[in-house]
């Protein structure tokens, strides 16, 4: 007899997932393709992109199936989405700044500007790496706050989260930041923050 995967819960179906079961994956991804496909192309309005992301966010849900521990697939999933989505607007904002400082290098100080980039590139890494130690929504929050500067109540709205709950990630945030970044930088970094 063939098990109606359709009416099995989503703790079950996480169960069986956890066991290797191909069909559970596939009822997951027919279960929540359309409403995370919604999720990012709502806020990315690009066909392509939006079906990456859900690939991509489905695929490491199977990838990563033994060693996941999911409170709620759906939040979990919809968070998923909600992250490569914001990694996709870094990753345009940063293509255009680069593009914008092609264009602008005058060519005056090549050597001067080369040893900048490189250091502000060194020091980029350096702050994704720090914010990437941070918990999953904390990260999130701080980085909907800093670079996309969007305002606590945006984030909170967006994440549906409280203000005070994306105010206190972003002081635990910056807390860390400037411990880490004290030790290492100049006092003018630790100002912007």
């Amino acid at each position: 007899m063939v098990q109606d995967y359709k009416s099995y819960s989503d703790t079950q179906l996480l169960h069986l997932l956890q066991s290797n079961d191909e069909l559970a994956f596939k009822e997951v991804f027919q279960r929540y393709w359309k409403k995370l496909y919604a999720i990012a192309y709502n806020r990315l309005r690009s066909t392509h992109a939006a079906e990456d992301i859900v690939q991509e966010v489905l695929t490491m849900l199977w990838v990563r199936r033994a060693d996941l521990k999911i409170g709620t697939l759906e939040n979990y999933l919809s968070t998923a989405v909600r992250y490569n989505v914001f990694h996709e607007w870094r990753k345009n904002i940063q293509k255009e700044k680069l593009n914008h400082a092609l264009k602008t290098n005058s060519g005056d100080q090549p050597y001067t500007t080369i040893e900048e980039t490189i250091r502000f590139k060194a020091i980029q890494e350096q702050l994704q790496n720090e914010v990437n130690k941070l918990p999953e929504k904390c990260k999130l929050v701080f980085q909907y706050s800093r670079e996309l500067g969007m305002n606590n109540k945006e984030i909170a709205e967006r994440l549906e989260l409280s203000s005070k709950t994306v105010e206190a990630h972003i002081t635990k945030a910056l807390k860390h930041l400037r411990t880490v970044f004290r030790k290492t930088l100049s006092s003018f970094f630790i100002l912007f923050f």
